[in-house]
């Protein structure tokens, strides 16, 4: 069984899991102001979802895995709560194994973005202007994340824009030099805005930190911390990054998509790299998503076990229970003030490999 009681000090609200579940379930099941998908998914089933659910636990109970098909053809605004009003925006995922997924939110990402800060302080990690090397922008969420977390520092954001369809178009094909040309037009891009412009976070993804042209942008320019996801690192490669061609500067990880968040790799006060031989431990924002490592029956596996990564992510303005993904990671214990379990070296699984791309992204 998975511990439901803790709070988190870093997140807007105080609530424990089940009672942050009575909260969403609240909202998305009203009768008045629910969300249009799951009103009509209440009536067919002939339940009051409100009456069944009142714990973290009696989400299993009362459904199935969710079927993220249903996010590329649904109209987004059936998936949103009526009640929701202020600036939203349609976002939707990258769309590199299918039709994108689509989902109506307001604050998430800002509130992403400042839960992000808010674990890279206990880094003591650089702040200021933040430049985005590769992530999407338009209708993905990670240009916007950038975006947010240079505010939280009072910055500025800098961005030089990825198509990760048209990447995997490119990787698709026989030839790599169309890929690679694709590579270093967008590094000729960061190039020129490193040139002229005072940058301290370059916000990037592993794969490309591993280009010798990039350990050469970082290390001619005004950088001093790096963050990166986007791709799965081994261990070797993440010794590498610290110990040689990013040793001077600071460099944290992050684990994320457009549906679940950002889960910030954890601080080294917290648990070292060296102390953890170079995992990759990485820290969800509880309550608002939930990602269970669980075994092929679906049942939560053992601290320490591998497992696939099942996600529930829980905001009022979008609610996904039991969310298959398509990563394999290992379960293990919180620490300090961030006692929920945590997620170690996450990584695409065997069955999903075949449809993943991760030449740049």
């Amino acid at each position: 069984m998975m511990e439901t009681t803790y709070t988190n000090p870093h997140a807007p609200t105080d609530a424990t899991l089940d009672e942050w579940v009575e909260t969403v379930v609240a909202t998305h099941f009203d009768p008045d102001g629910g969300t249009p998908y799951w009103l009509e998914w209440q009536d067919d089933r002939g339940i009051d979802v409100r009456e069944r659910v009142d714990s973290f636990a009696d989400l299993r109970d009362v459904f199935d895995p969710f079927d993220q098909d249903v996010l590329r053809t649904l109209s987004a605004a059936e998936f949103a709560p009526q009640s929701l009003d202020g600036d939203r925006r349609v976002y939707e995922t990258g769309g590199t194994t299918g039709a994108p997924k689509r989902v109506v939110m307001r604050d998430y990402w800002r509130e992403q973005a400042r839960w992000t800060a808010r674990l890279l302080a206990e880094w003591e990690f650089p702040t200021g202007n933040v430049l985005g090397l590769a992530p999407p922008g338009g209708a993905n969420n990670a240009g916007t994340f950038v975006q947010h977390l240079a505010h939280e520092w009072d910055a500025l954001p800098y961005h030089v824009t990825m198509d990760p369809r048209w990447a995997k178009r490119l990787s698709e094909r026989p030839d790599d030099r169309e890929f690679d040309d694709y590579v270093d037009h967008l590094l000729e891009q960061a190039e020129r805005v490193l040139e002229s412009q005072p940058i301290a976070v370059l916000f990037t993804t592993a794969r490309l930190l591993e280009r010798p042209r990039v350990r050469d942008l970082v290390a001619d320019s005004s950088i001093e911390g790096i963050v990166h996801g986007g791709t799965a690192l081994d261990r070797d490669t993440h010794r590498v990054f610290r110990e040689e061609w990013y040793a001077d500067v600071a460099l944290a990880g992050e684990y994320g998509n457009t549906l679940m968040g950002v889960a910030p790799e954890a601080p080294p006060s917290l648990r070292a790299p060296s102390e953890r031989a170079y995992h990759l431990d990485y820290v969800p924002c509880y309550p608002y998503f939930v990602p269970e490592i669980v075994d092929d029956d679906g049942d939560v596996v053992p601290y320490g076990e591998r497992g696939t990564v099942r996600l529930t992510v829980l905001t009022e303005e979008f609610f996904l229970p039991l969310l298959p993904e398509r990563d394999a990671a290992i379960r293990i214990e919180g620490a300090g003030d961030l006692p929920w379990d945590w997620v170690r070296t996450p990584g695409t699984s065997d069955r999903a490999s075949e449809d993943a791309v991760e030449g740049v992204y």
